[in-house]
This record gives structure tokens, sequence and C-alpha cells, in this order.
């Protein structure tokens, strides 16, 4: 029931009038010394800026799990997500706008570059570069540069909160389908079943795409060269293993949640 009530509440905010992704800060091949970790907080620092930026009324901000539970059980939307097609991806989840960010360096300093799109016309509203010796410098450039960029949102579609008043005709129509709506029958199992298919298409394109990570990560490991610090060959075989570990809840997960919808499916069909 938890579940179910989730996937309803995503399914509710991806068709607000004004919905923003922000996707995940990509890091580029060259980044090696930055966790995951770290890359997810600076995504999250983003949408705490966005979520400042934008008036709670009208307005909404999908978080990591929204856009899992949204993406669309297809193994050609799962390869775009990891390569990070914003536009498109968008577009499959319902969101009028969307970003995307790349970590990289320039230079000797870390790199982070934001794009921020209109999804219907493909229109890019706007674009922010910042640049650090550190993570935590970055940190503090998207803490004062994002929520300009996200207010663009605003000037580019102004929205119109009304407080409609229905009349009796109105109100009688209204009542009349209430009735109506509550003599079907329940739909509630096939929501149940088509949540738990989404979440599990979802969390199978993210072990998909852990594995391939995984396979590059070991990859590259295997290339160092010999004579570097033993504490440089640890890390680079942290990282592997966290994404083998990522890849491999991700298709567990995926498998549960994929064979609890087949069985929602069959037990109330």
């Amino acid at each position: 029931m938890r579940k179910t009530l989730i996937l309803l509440l995503a399914l509710a905010a991806a068709h607000a009038a004004n919905t923003l992704a922000v996707l995940e800060i990509i890091p580029k091949a060259e980044i090696e010394d930055i966790s995951i970790t770290e890359v997810r907080h600076l995504t999250d620092e983003l949408r705490k800026q966005a979520v400042s930026a934008l008036p709670s009324e009208g307005y909404s901000v999908l978080t990591r799990d929204n856009m899992f539970a949204l993406m669309p059980p297809d193994e050609a939307e799962a390869e775009c997500l990891a390569e990070s097609c914003a536009v498109e991806i968008g577009r499959a989840i319902g969101a009028e706008y969307i970003s995307q960010g790349s970590l990289g360096k320039f230079g000797n300093e870390l790199s982070v570059s934001i794009e921020l799109y209109e999804t219907m016309s493909g229109k890019l509203l706007g674009s922010i570069v910042m640049e650090s010796s550190d993570v935590k410098g970055l940190l503090i450039a998207i803490r004062e540069q994002a929520k300009p960029l996200f207010e663009k949102i605003i000037k580019s579609k102004p929205i119109k909160i009304e407080d409609p008043k229905p009349d009796n005709s109105q109100l009688s129509t209204l009542n009349s389908q209430l009735k109506q709506d509550a003599q079907k029958k329940s739909n509630t199992p096939t929501l149940i079943a088509i949540g738990l298919d989404v979440l599990g298409a979802a969390a199978l394109g993210f072990g998909i795409y852990q594995h391939v990570q995984k396979d590059k990560l070991y990859k590259d490991y295997k290339k160092m060269d010999e004579g570097k610090p033993q504490k440089e060959y640890d890390a680079a075989l942290k990282k592997a293993d966290d994404a083998q570990n990522l890849r491999d809840i991700g298709f567990i997960s995926g498998g549960v949640l994929l064979g609890a919808g087949i069985a929602v499916h069959i037990w109330f069909w």
C-alpha cells in the first residue's frame, strides 16, 4: 500500500501545471577522485535551489525516486537515461522543464556545467558553468548561481492561479459523476500491478547502467601503471566494487518488483 501511494503521488507531480526534473550530474571519464556520494550531494543541492527558486503553487520539482518511478519500462528509454538525453527524458516522464549537468575538469580545476531546457520545444532557457579547485567550492558555487538559472522558468511561462467557483449546475454534474465513479469496479489492483512493473523496469535500467560503469571501472583498475601508491589502487578498486554492488541491488530489486507485478496481474485477472 505504501508503494502504491508513493507511485500515485509521483504521477500527480508529473502532471502538475509546471514540472521540473533535475537529472543527476554526470561525472566525465577524467574524474577519478570524487565519489558517487559527493556527486549526488551536488545534485541534491541543485534540486534544493530549484525548489527555493520556484513558487510552491503551480510548480513542482521531481525527486530522484519520482523520476525512476515515472521512467517508461522500455529498453530504449533506459539507454537514453544512461546517455543523459535530457529533452527526450523530460518528454518521456511528462516534465515541462528539465536540467542536466556534467562534472569535468578545466585545467587543474573541477568544472560543473548545468543546462536548463523547455522540453516541448527543446529550447535552451539558460546555462551556467562553475569552477573550483575542490568539491566544496562547487557546492558553494551551486548555492550562489543555480537559483537565478531556475528563476528563468518563471520568466519563460508565468502561471495564473485561479480559484473557479462552480455554479449549481456544475455541482450537480460533479455529484452525478462521483456517484457513477463509486459504482464502478475499483482499479486499485491494476494500478498496483502497473506501479510495480514501472518500478521494476526502472530498477533494472539502473542495474544495466551500473553494470556498464562496473566494467569500465574494472578495466581502468587493471590498466593502472605499476608503482602507484597503494591508496590509489584501493580507491580505484573500491569504485569498481561500489558499481558492482549497485548493479546487484538494481537487478535484484528490479526482478522482485517485476515478479510481484506479474503476480498481482495473475491474481486479480
